[in-house]
């Protein structure tokens, strides 16, 4: 199924999503949130039913939902501050509201696509007699093909729908001729997101008593965590459910359609607690980072903000999101703007971050990649 709104063409098949000729680069689960709220368009969907629709029923945070309502809206070129195609009903869900024309794929779209594309693989640079000929033989076919569907346009909507039916002829059109000219459609990359996971921590003391205590730092990192923007956190009641358990991080990753898993154990003695955290890929399964934080419970609060502020500094430098990584990594460091400078720079050199980017103030720093 293809769905037209506004310049945007969202197929449903290919799972791809068009703002004229180009692909707009979007995650498994926007295209699905949009295609829930386009197919629900007639009525407002709750908080719960996209959860249940698009997540499985998984806990959710807040801060999670919303981030993919953003995504969503950039994709297709709106914000919340406009609301013209998705609009927000407060405290009862939300709703598309822009004017959709839908259609199914039928034969003479596909027959019209084919046409073009060996038109325009034949213009692009075949000079053989045989392609020529080919090329008058298939010029007619087209001129044949799009005659009918201009009277079919006119006939079933007028000239907008006859130029939404056009739009996605001449884009298909445009990609088969790539291929067929041995030039793939140059797709851009997906931006990485920050997706994460915090497993139930161990507890290194020997009394099971204190196995609750482990979960404590467990639950408010994992809340702490999720109030960040931008930020999706599997909820707690999921993430325990891999206490104690064997865990393929690779097939928790697909599972759970996140990019990172942070672990950790606890030791208290009296006063004083100490956290060892480690930050984990899962497209790797390497650990990327690893530090331990000592604390007394007095200060436990700073002591959790603190580890939040380091883990988040870490995987936004990783993700080379170096705006978002500068406030988190000063907090966490106590770093002055040139301090972080500094060692984002270290970090670079040691062939981890890449090539720097301007970060803060007007001021740019560049080292490039050694391996």
């Amino acid at each position: 199924m293809r769905y037209f709104f506004e310049d945007c063409a969202l197929d449903t098949e290919r799972r791809e999503l068009r703002r004229g000729p180009d692909v707009v680069p979007t995650t498994p689960q926007v295209l699905d949130l949009l295609e829930h709220l386009i197919r629900s368009r007639d009525r407002v969907v709750s908080k719960d039913d996209l959860v249940n629709a698009i997540w499985n029923g998984r806990i959710v945070s807040d801060a999670a939902l919303t981030t993919r309502l953003n995504a969503v809206r950039r994709a297709i070129g709106d914000s919340g501050q406009q609301q013209r195609l998705i609009k927000t009903f407060p405290r009862k869900g939300f709703r598309f509201v822009g004017a959709v024309h839908d259609e199914d794929r039928r034969p003479a779209t596909a027959a019209a696509a084919t046409a073009l594309v060996t038109s325009a693989s034949a213009v692009g640079g075949q000079r053989s007699a045989r392609r020529l000929e080919d090329l008058r033989g298939r010029l007619k076919l087209v001129g044949r093909v799009l005659a009918s569907i201009a009277a079919i346009g006119a006939i079933a909507g007028g000239a907008a729908g006859y130029w939404n039916v056009w739009n996605a002829v001449r884009t298909d059109a445009k990609r088969e001729a790539q291929n067929i000219q041995g030039q793939p459609t140059v797709r851009p990359e997906i931006a990485p997101r920050l997706s994460l996971v915090v497993l139930p921590f161990a507890s290194l003391n020997d009394d099971p008593a204190q196995d609750s205590f482990a979960d404590v730092i467990s639950t408010d990192l994992t809340t702490d965590l999720a109030r960040t923007a931008a930020t999706m956190v599997v909820g707690r009641d999921t993430a325990f459910t891999y206490r104690k358990k064997p865990i393929d991080l690779q097939q928790l990753g697909t599972n759970l359609g996140i990019r990172w898993a942070v672990q950790g154990a606890v030791r208290r003695n009296g006063d004083r607690v100490r956290v060892n955290v480690s930050l984990t890929d899962l497209q790797t399964t390497r650990d990327i980072w690893s530090d331990r934080f000592d604390g007394d419970l007095a200060n436990l609060a700073v002591l959790r903000e603190t580890i939040t502020a380091r883990l988040l500094c870490v995987a936004h430098l990783h993700l080379r999101q170096y705006e978002e990584a500068f406030q988190q990594c000063s907090r966490s460091l106590n770093m002055t703007g040139a301090d972080f400078q500094a060692y984002m720079s270290l970090i670079s050199a040691l062939g981890w971050t890449g090539q720097m980017e301007r970060t803060r103030g007007g001021n740019e720093t560049a080292a490039q990649n050694t391996s």
